[in-house]
């Protein structure tokens, strides 16, 4: 019944994401990116470097699909020129030659990296089970994935600028306090380079220092993107609180051993 349900859910995915799976207009879809290619194996090489090659599968992989839920959502957004890049340690980052035209748009284009990731991620916990009496090495990998990407689309989540969660966050509150979410912008950019700072990451600190300067100059887009009515921002909200729970409770295991 497990396996029914998570199998429904990825098909109702691919449905909702259907308008946006395959590129229109000039955008090519197929070729041989060599700049994609070697920045996707040192990705690869890097998180089986620090976690072990299971891992550093599991990590790619769940990076890919986040990515890849980014681009779709571009593409129903009209952005035709979407397209991602792997970032060793990093992960990955999605791009569009334009900004999301509404807060709407960025809310929606921000949230389905992470929300894309709740099929796979329930669907492979339930093959972990279901093949463990056959394969323990493949039941294993499948019960890694599933955790790896819950921990990490819930590290995304959280309400740190640049990171997905706060980019969610702040378009949410534009729509109720549209002066204070300058300022929370603000102050989730720096709480990230706390964090950072605290867990004594330099690479997550330089992340933040980057992501800062955007905070900046989110003003002046915020005099052309329409914000979102506060009907709707309270629809996102709940769709922002259930997906950030989702993952969690996936990998808490794995969050509270990083903690």
């Amino acid at each position: 019944m497990t396996f029914v349900f998570a199998v429904l859910l990825c098909l109702i995915t691919l449905y909702t994401l259907r308008g946006g799976l395959t590129a229109t207009g000039t955008l090519a879809v197929s070729g041989f990116d060599g700049q994609g290619m070697v920045l996707g194996a040192l990705a690869f090489a890097a998180a089986a470097y620090f976690w072990g090659p299971m891992y550093g599968l599991a990590i790619v992989f769940s990076v890919m699909i986040h990515e890849y839920g980014h681009v779709a959502a571009f593409r129903i957004c009209g952005h035709d020129d979407a397209r991602f890049r792997l970032i060793p340690l990093l992960g990955g980052v999605a791009i569009s030659d334009r900004a999301p035209d509404t807060q709407g748009e960025d809310f929606f284009i921000a949230l389905m990296g992470p929300a894309i990731c709740l099929a796979p991620m329930i669907l492979s916990f339930v093959l972990a089970e279901l093949l463990a009496p056959m394969s323990m090495a493949v039941s294993e990998f499948f019960w890694i994935f599933g955790s790896v990407t819950a921990a990490l689309n819930f590290f995304n989540l959280l309400p740190f600028w640049p990171l997905d969660g706060g980019r969610c966050v702040r378009n949410i509150a534009y729509a109720f306090w549209p002066g204070a979410a300058r300022v929370m912008t603000i102050g989730m950019s720096a709480a990230f380079a706390a964090a950072a700072l605290a867990m004594q990451s330099t690479v997550l600190f330089f992340f933040a220092l980057m992501g800062a300067q955007s905070a900046f100059g989110m003003r002046d887009l915020d005099m052309v993107q329409r914000p979102m009515r506060q009907p709707q921002a309270l629809v996102a909200l709940g769709a922002y609180i259930f997906t950030a729970a989702a993952h969690l409770m996936g990998g808490l295991w794995l969050v509270a051993w990083f903690l």
